[in-house]
C-alpha cells in the first residue's frame, strides 16, 4: 500500500467517522452465552480516529489536528509514516468496516486474544473486523481496531448483539436504533 492510497482511505473514512461516530455514543445491547442480557455504552471523540489508522505522523501532528486534516483532505504524504510492524496496512484495510460499526456489529465479548503488545478489555464486531474498548472512568472508549474474527479472541461464544442504539454524546436519551 502506498502513502497516497493510505491517505485516500483515511480521508474517506474520516468523513464516515464524522457522519457515524464522532461525538456520538453507542449502546450495544446483547445476550451472552448464559442467555443474560447486558449492554455496553461507548463514547467516540475526534481524538480516537488517528489511533484507528495505525499511522504515525512525522511532524508530531496531534490526534485532533490529524482528524481535521483528514476530514478536510489536507493530509500530505510527508505528514505520515507507516509503523514498522505492518499493523498500519491491516488497520487501513478494515477501517471502513469499523466506521460502519453502528450498523454492522453483531457480536461482543471480553478480549482474550493472544496479542501480547495489546491491552484492550472488550471487543465488538464481526467475523472480519473488531473494535477494541477500554473502560475509562465509568465509560468505554475505543482504543484499537483489529482485523480478527471476534469468535477467535473472545470466550466461546461471544455475546450476540440484538440492538445498537445511537445518540449524540450530549443528548440524554437514545433516540436512534441503528440495528
Amino acid at each position: 500500500m502506498t502513502k497516497k492510497e493510505a491517505i485516500a482511505i483515511i480521508s474517506r473514512c474520516a468523513a464516515l467517522y464524522s457522519a457515524n461516530l464522532c461525538d456520538q455514543q453507542l449502546a450495544f445491547v446483547y445476550r451472552d452465552g448464559n442467555n443474560q442480557t447486558g449492554f455496553v455504552e461507548v463514547i467516540f471523540r475526534s481524538n480516537n480516529f488517528m489511533h484507528f489508522t495505525g499511522i504515525d505522523t512525522k511532524n508530531h501532528i496531534k490526534a485532533n489536528a490529524f482528524y481535521r486534516d483528514a476530514l478536510d483532505k489536507r493530509l500530505k504524504e510527508s505528514d505520515i509514516q507507516f509503523k514498522n510492524n505492518h499493523k498500519t496496512e491491516l488497520k487501513l484495510r478494515i477501517l471502513q468496516n469499523i466506521m460502519n460499526i453502528p450498523f454492522s456489529a453483531r457480536m461482543i465479548g471480553d478480549y482474550t486474544g493472544a496479542h501480547l503488545d495489546l491491552y484492550t478489555e472488550k471487543v465488538a464486531g464481526t467475523t472480519t473486523a473488531c473494535l477494541g474498548l477500554i473502560l475509562r472512568g465509568n465509560e468505554y472508549i475505543p482504543n484499537t481496531i483489529l482485523k480478527e474474527d471476534i469468535r477467535n479472541i473472545t470466550p466461546k461464544p461471544p455475546g450476540k448483539i440484538f440492538a445498537i442504539f445511537h445518540k449524540p454524546i450530549r443528548q440524554d436519551i437514545y433516540a436512534e436504533l441503528t440495528f
